[in-house]
């Protein structure tokens, strides 16, 4: 009897031993899984960021565009304000290609807060634009 119990207790701990061993396995898997998906969320997430960021360079660029066509037929001192625009437009475009640069030198652990500076600065430049828009839109009214 008492062999029966031995035997008993050891084809369990083999058994107990067997599932823990899959379950490790399992959970190994799981895990590596997951940083697949990790790498490819933040993969996919920095290749919408850069596409943002040369939609609004291109934005940018029309701006540029649309404001020399007013500098040419604008007054003296409109002309001052439009070349000040034009400045402040090439800034900000020469900002974003500097951020375009540095989006392959961002690692996982430094993304997220990356992500949210550019989030911040694209928020910014469209309002910016929407602005400028509204106010140059009113002008023309008059």
């Amino acid at each position: 009897m008492l062999t029966m119990g031995t035997f008993a207790f050891t084809a369990c701990s083999e058994k107990t031993g067997n599932n823990a061993e899959q379950t490790a396995e399992s959970a190994g898997d799981d895990m590596e899984r997951n940083m697949d998906n990790a790498d490819a969320t933040w993969e996919s997430e920095r290749d919408e960021t850069r596409n943002e960021i040369n939609r609004t360079i291109g934005d940018i660029d029309r701006e540029i565009e649309e404001t020399d066509r007013n500098m040419e037929k604008a007054t003296a001192s409109e002309k001052a304000q439009w070349r000040e625009r034009k400045r402040r437009l090439e800034n900000e475009r020469s900002d974003l290609n500097k951020t375009l640069d540095r989006i392959g030198q961002e690692t996982k652990e430094t993304w997220q807060d990356f992500k949210k500076g550019v989030n911040n600065t694209m928020d910014d430049i469209r309002r910016e634009l929407d602005d400028d828009n509204n106010n140059n839109n009113r002008n023309n009214r008059k």
